[in-house]
């Protein structure tokens, strides 16, 4: 109130619609509440403004980094209007702020605002429209650098009226790079000859450049350099590949005008060899269950497996299916709606970011009651597309290809129905 910084201040008087208002002042939502004079209960008081606030769906996503830049506290933010009316601050007062605050003691509090640097939204910026802005802090003296952080907020004047309402705020993370996934499995099937592509993502402040570059000659990044807010796709070449694992490294390497440069690589596992997914045939016992798994040759990148099981229903009834021992914390999801046909649907789904390792892994284990005696010595179980398309997925929602294979159950001799036949010589009987 003695020293106000930046025009926070300016918030509190625009929605206040008493006569006096005595200190603390206090808003919430740039000014969508506002609280003031001494409270019996502050905590209880300032709870009741809050708790209805965060429920409210934010108007807006902000992206926002920080870095000391001298003396001064430097902002980087990128606004994206996600559902408001168009911002702008001849028209709605629209602005950003970047709140600078140290974690201190002073007073009665634990940390204290140093700075409040505002921009107003000049150019029209509609639904789904993106503005970035770089924010400078006054000059900053006797504060502890290490201590202090930044929140950007986004507000406006929505009307009618002259109270502001805050379209969403967001902490500034320290200015650097990232790169996600920093780690990744990329299994290329030999049954193909098809080169594997993997979207990345870079983030970072808005102003940095990139260029990209690869230790291994089978590995690239597409395209190999620009904006942050570019998406590159990482490419694994087939050609270049020898069979069984190896490991290159992407290095993505950003610089900005106003003197950023930061490097961060990605680690690329690449296995070539066959993709499989196959009935293993077992025993067959007449008038018994049989159990049979369902195996999927991995190469370290599949994260969901999709397919039906075709089988002849006078031979096998009754499907139960359970999850194998190499899927023990997947999701399964079973369409037995045409089981009395002889059709049934399997999903199988890990948690979110997990892949089968390399190697052989059970999927499923899929039980079927057998009559005492069968027509003919042989069945099979196919692997097909309906009611279940044969499918698998990688994490980052690539589909993958592979090799299916059915099995073929053998019949104990003795269990097979023959029917006797007539022969009819040529004289007659």
């Amino acid at each position: 109130m003695d020293a106000p910084l930046g025009n926070r201040i300016s918030r509190f008087w625009a929605a206040f619609t008493g006569t006096t208002a005595y200190l603390p002042l206090v808003i919430v939502d740039s000014g969508h509440q506002v609280l003031t004079g001494n409270q019996s209960n502050f905590t209880t008081a300032f709870q009741n403004l809050v708790d209805p606030e965060l429920l409210r769906p934010p108007a807006a996503e902000i992206e926002a980094y920080s870095r000391q830049v001298g003396t001064q506290m430097r902002v980087y933010a990128r606004l994206l209007n996600t559902g408001g009316p168009t911002l702008l601050a001849s028209a709605n007062m629209a602005a950003l702020t970047a709140l600078v605050y140290e974690d201190a003691h002073v007073g009665v509090t634990g940390r204290i605002m140093r700075a409040a640097p505002w921009i107003d939204i000049t150019v029209p910026l509609p639904p789904d429209g993106v503005l970035t802005a770089t924010i400078n802090s006054p000059d900053l003296s006797g504060v502890n650098w290490t201590a202090l952080h930044t929140v950007v907020v986004a507000d406006y004047v929505p009307g009618p009226g002259t109270a502001y309402d805050m379209l969403q705020a967001a902490v500034a993370a320290p200015a650097g790079l990232s790169v996600d996934p920093a780690a990744i499995t990329v299994g290329v099937d030999t049954g193909t000859g098809q080169d594997r592509s993997v979207h990345v993502q870079l983030a970072g402040p808005y102003v940095l450049t990139w260029t990209a570059a690869s230790d291994a000659p089978w590995l690239a990044a597409a395209p190999g350099d620009g904006t942050i807010a570019d998406e590159p796709s990482l490419t694994v070449r087939e050609s270049g590949l020898a069979l069984g694992s190896q490991e290159g490294h992407l290095t993505f390497s950003a610089t900005s005008e106003d003197g950023m440069a930061f490097t961060q690589s990605v680690s690329v596992t690449a296995f070539l060899g066959p993709r499989l997914v196959r009935v293993a045939a077992a025993p067959v016992v007449l008038g018994s269950p049989i159990s049979l798994p369902v195996v999927i040759s991995a190469l370290g990148d599949e994260h969901e497996v999709g397919f039906s099981l075709a089988f002849d229903p006078t031979v096998l009834s009754a499907p139960t299916v359970t999850l194998g021992t190499g899927a023990a914390t997947a999701a399964l999801t079973v369409d037995d709606a045409q089981a009395a046909g002889g059709r049934v649907g399997i999903t199988v789904t890990l948690p979110a970011g997990q892949a089968f390792p390399q190697g052989n892994a059970q999927l499923v284990v899929v039980t079927f009651d057998t009559p005492s005696t069968v027509p003919r010595p042989t069945a099979t179980v196919a692997l097909t597309d309906q009611p279940v398309a044969r499918s698998i997925g990688d994490a980052f929602g690539s589909q993958l290809s592979a090799a299916f294979e059915d099995a073929t159950l053998i019949f104990p001799e003795a269990s097979v129905v023959r029917t006797v036949r007539r022969h009819l010589g040529v004289g007659g009987p």
